[in-house]
């Protein structure tokens, strides 16, 4: 049974694989954020730890690749 609604708050990564993973038992997910995303990659007003470097470590690579697969490849084209 698929339930109807979900609201994510939040466009962070976070958020949006809040949304992929609900996308697998809700019919409709929204995800409600204050900024307007930009196209390319830049520092957003709203996330204030974006400047910092990040790493991703294997373990979350694979899963990211598993829900998002060629992920990978966007992101190292990008």
């Amino acid at each position: 049974m698929r339930l109807k609604n979900a609201v994510v708050i939040g466009g962070s990564i976070a958020g949006m694989l809040a949304a992929r993973v609900l996308a697998e038992r809700f019919e409709s997910v929204t995800i409600v954020e204050t900024d307007q995303l930009p196209l390319q990659p830049e520092v957003r007003k709203g996330v204030p730890q974006s400047p910092q470097p990040h790493v991703l470590l294997t373990r979350g690579y694979r899963i990211l690749e598993e829900l998002f697969p060629g992920i990978g490849s966007e992101l190292s084209a990008a």
